[in-house]
């Protein structure tokens, strides 16, 4: 059987002399067009085809000129990598640079960043911008913290010692939040040389929580811990908790103006802190139900809490009932608290958290439940168990909770409005 040979049906030349190359243009079988160029390099004839015409011219040119300057045939361009090149200098364009500049550019990038690709060197780079956050001063981020306590209702005492710690702070590290490293705070802390370990970390608290606050106002990174989350903090020695006897809390009763004898039974017969005494009202005491509710936002730690209003708490308590409104009216106790420790003839004046120590370590012994007295005090269990259990006898607790006023007793200076309220009830009677 004969083969069928394919059918020339025109050629072109393309360049003259030994650089001459022809493109025969042929017929296939399947009716599609071949374009084959066909010239001599090194007294041999050579052949390429092509499937279009335009690639055929453009291959056909390339290998003109090499023959006319002696180069070696081989690597021409082809359409396809015409295009290529097209598409990289758009892209390149868009950007303001000739392809060789972006090439130079992607050269310098990954030789700086051996062992990662350019995306993830990015994207790491993108994340970590502190450009991107707007720009606060520690004396700005400070000034706003304390502005958004003030609105947030904590106590006056609590806002005071925070923006005297954060103007220590702000006064011996300047400069943007965002700046500030764990070294700096580190070095801070430590030049505090003449507080021991409890008031810088008391300091020390109140920085971590300014950062918080700045952090989830934008001025730091979102997914980081901030410097003084990470800035290290001093190991405390523990000390025995200081209480009040029951001879001691009746004596405190007795000599404490009205203003501040609230303050001083439900802090010890109910183991509520000062300052969120402070933020309640005489309507959260459930005089019916015998409970005191503290509501998450009026709680240090946030959670609703309900403490037992005790039969002596009650007593003592009797000539406000019937009150609404804050229960103390004055935003600086501590020194109407010492001054009720002198009256009182307390040895060594007045205890600091005293009250609070008082309620625990009593409760603990009366019930002797550590988890029931952790939910009414709003502490963990472990810090209870660990400072409170076996610190008084379960006697002692029983003449603490059996403290109650005398007959016919009233406090001194006691509003007007409610003497005359009393008095006509009594009258009544």
């Amino acid at each position: 059987m004969t083969r069928k040979r394919k059918r020339r049906s025109s050629v072109v030349e393309i360049g003259n002399g030994p650089a001459r190359v022809r493109v025969y243009t042929m017929n296939r079988k399947d009716g599609y067009p071949e374009f084959t160029l066909s010239w001599k390099e090194g007294g041999r004839r050579k052949v390429r085809s092509f499937s279009c015409m335009d690639e055929a011219r453009m291959i056909a040119q390339q290998i003109t000129v090499k023959i006319t300057n002696g180069w070696q045939i081989g690597s021409e361009a082809t359409k396809r990598d015409l295009e290529v090149l097209w598409h990289c200098e758009r892209q390149a364009a868009q950007f303001g640079v000739t392809l060789a500049a972006a090439i130079d550019e992607w050269v310098s990038a990954r030789t700086a960043v051996v062992g990662i690709t350019l995306s993830d060197a990015v994207r790491f780079y993108q994340a970590n911008r502190s450009d991107l956050f707007p720009t606060r001063s520690n004396v700005q981020a400070a000034a706003e913290f304390s502005v958004s306590l003030k609105r947030k209702g904590v106590s006056a005492i609590y806002v005071r010692s925070a923006t005297a710690s954060l103007k220590r702070f702000t006064d011996a590290v300047s400069g943007n939040i965002a700046d500030v490293t764990v070294a700096d705070i580190n070095r801070f802390l430590h030049g505090l040389k003449k507080l021991g370990p409890v008031s810088k970390n008391g300091i020390r608290r109140n920085i971590v929580t300014m950062f918080g606050f700045a952090k989830r106002n934008g001025y730091l990174h979102p997914d980081r811990k901030t410097a003084a989350e990470q800035s290290e903090s001093f190991k405390q020695e523990e000390t025995e908790i200081e209480i009040f006897t029951p001879e001691e809390m009746e004596r405190l009763l007795l000599a404490a103006h009205a203003r501040i004898l609230p303050l001083i039974a439900i802090g010890g017969f109910a183991g509520i802190r000062s300052a969120e005494v402070c933020r309640l009202n005489w309507q959260d005491i459930k005089w019916d139900r015998g409970h005191i509710e503290i509501a998450g936002k009026k709680a240090k730690t946030a959670a609703r809490r309900l403490v037992p209003l005790s039969d002596n708490l009650k007593a003592w308590l009797a000539p406000w009932r019937g009150e609404t409104g804050k229960i103390i009216s004055i935003t600086d106790y501590s020194g109407a608290l010492s001054d009720t420790a002198v009256k009182a003839k307390i040895p060594g004046g007045w205890r600091q958290n005293a009250l609070r120590h008082s309620f625990i370590s009593y409760r603990v012994a009366e019930t002797g439940d550590v988890a029931r007295t952790s939910l009414e005090a709003g502490n963990s269990p472990k810090m209870i168990f660990r400072h409170y259990r076996e610190v008084v006898e379960p006697q002692m607790a029983e003449a603490w909770f059996s403290i109650t006023p005398p007959e016919g007793w009233l406090p001194s200076e006691l509003k007007w409005s409610i003497r005359e309220r009393l008095r006509k009830i009594s009258l009544r009677k």
